[in-house]
């Protein structure tokens, strides 16, 4: 994926221009020359962010220069603008179909790390089910240097490589179509890919749901014949410790609305509706390549949510697996309630800081759109240390209120809580229900991700489909946790 000072092709270039053009030394005479002769009839090539694509034949070979202007608009170094930039990179180089691409980084001015983000970023494509595939994926992406040390620049690669291996197998998780990707076929995914002395994975079915009366998932699952599952694993990376963070996603493989049915248009892209869980799965994988000393349980609840005469009904009580009632006012309103008993199972298990994310309202897309993923928390410390984390990474996140005001519509008459809170502040009262099952001395922060975990319509350079969100994030913030 990454090489780094390689001696691979380089038919393939990057480099970064300015009115000084001192990137030529990096190129002979010849092609120095005809980038010179280019630059001087395109000098808009030299402004920040433009991205020029030259085509030319030097001694019988077909060269692509990929000229990136560094003069005046040039953004802060590791901000998301530039990271932006690096991704507009690799969508110019997967545009013109080649299959390696070197980078003079030496050249364009740019953050090392926010470069590689931005490169990997575009570098996937989901094809399992083309007959006919035409894949512009990179094979190969040579990052040249001279003026980083080596062991430092193999070190950063590598855990780019991890980090988005693991992204891009959650991606695939998300983009596979839901009559494939079922609870079970989730389930053994997970357990053909974590193996190891530092894993242990725990699968409890349906059986095991009800005798630990785990109302919320049996309930949500009722309707399918595709029956639910707890998916847990966890990653002792230091023995040490008795520290665990659990890091909980929502798994709902398909997500029909139940009863209270979605329209046609809103059920498209609901096989989306367990990138939670994919995320977390991706962050235990990417642990296990990066053995980061650090002890971390994923809790996943696993359930598709379709109506049929199985199915849980509005006006249902269930009794959750703390021992709270839930008055059921929306069966759309389902990925709280299978949130609720994992949450509460991790802290069972010893967890005593939580982050779940979760595809999980549409109001957070109302709110924040598809830019920002929506968090609640109950330790503004440790969301503070998280903005600051995904800012980093590059995935935008905006904090919620969370007043007490907003809990209060959660009352029911009948049971402890209902299920869903009126029509304003559907995302916060969503986020407020989990906190219900959070203990006091439980660090919590939930991200609702239904805006920034599938891109439904190709962005500004052509990607499309699951994006993998939060998996950078949480493993930075776990970097510092170390």
């Amino acid at each position: 994926m990454i090489t780094c000072n390689g001696s691979g092709n380089l038919d393939a270039v990057v480099l970064g221009v300015d009115h000084r053009l001192r990137a030529l030394s990096r190129l002979t005479d010849a092609e120095g020359a005809l980038v010179r002769a280019y630059t001087e009839k395109n000098p808009a090539a030299f402004k920040g962010g433009a991205i020029h694509v030259l085509h030319s034949v030097v001694d019988d070979a077909v060269k692509v220069y990929f000229l990136v202007g560094i003069e005046e608009d040039s953004p802060e170094r590791g901000t998301f603008r530039e990271f932006m930039y690096a991704r507009k990179i690799m969508a110019a180089a997967m545009d013109e179909g080649v299959s390696e691409l070197a980078v003079y980084i030496d050249t364009l001015n740019m953050d090392v790390e926010t470069l590689i983000d931005g490169l990997l970023y575009d570098n996937y494509a989901f094809n399992r089910y083309k007959t006919k595939v035409d894949s512009k994926v990179l094979k190969n992406i040579n990052l040249i240097t001279s003026s980083l040390k080596s062991k430092d620049f193999n070190t950063l690669c590598y855990v780019y490589s991890s980090i988005y291996e693991c992204i891009y197998l959650a991606r695939d998780l998300v983009n596979m179509p839901p009559n494939e990707m079922t609870p079970r076929k989730f389930v053994d995914t997970a357990t053909s890919l974590c193996k190891g002395d530092a894993i242990f994975v725990e699968v409890l079915n349906k059986w095991n749901l009800e005798k630990r009366n785990m109302g919320g998932i049996v309930s949500v699952g009722k309707g399918s014949m595709n029956q639910p599952q707890l998916l847990s694993v966890a990653y002792t990376g230091d023995p040490e410790s008795r520290d665990v963070v659990a890091v909980v996603g929502k798994g709902i493989t398909y997500d029909s609305g139940g009863l209270s049915l979605k329209s046609c248009t809103g059920m498209e892209y609901m096989k989306s509706d367990m990138a939670g869980a994919a995320a977390a799965l991706g962050v235990i994988r990417a642990l296990m390549l990066l053995k980061y000393p650090v002890n971390v349980l994923a809790v996943i609840p696993l359930a598709e949510n379709i109506p049929s005469g199985m199915s849980y009904h509005v006006d249902d009580i269930i009794t959750m697996f703390d021992g709270t009632t839930v008055e059921v006012k929306n069966t759309d309103a389902e990925g709280r309630l299978v949130l609720a008993d994992a949450v509460a199972y991790a802290q069972s298990k010893g967890a005593r800081k939580v982050i779940d994310l979760a595809t999980l309202t549409g109001a957070c897309v109302t709110a924040l759109g598809t830019v920002r993923s929506g968090m609640i928390g109950n330790d503004q410390e440790w969301m503070n240390r998280f903005f600051t984390a995904a800012e980093r990474m590059h995935e935008k996140v905006w904090q919620l209120p969370a007043d007490e005001e907003y809990e209060r519509q959660l009352k029911s008459e009948t049971a402890d809580l209902k299920n869903v809170g009126g029509s304003d502040g559907g995302a916060i009262t969503a986020g407020l229900f989990i906190k219900h099952f959070i203990k006091e001395n439980t660090s919590w922060i939930h991200l609702d991700i239904a805006g920034t975990a599938f891109c439904e319509k190709k962005d500004e350079n052509g990607y499309y489909g699951a994006t993998g969100v939060g998996i950078k994030t949480i493993l930075a913030l776990l970097r510092g946790d170390k």
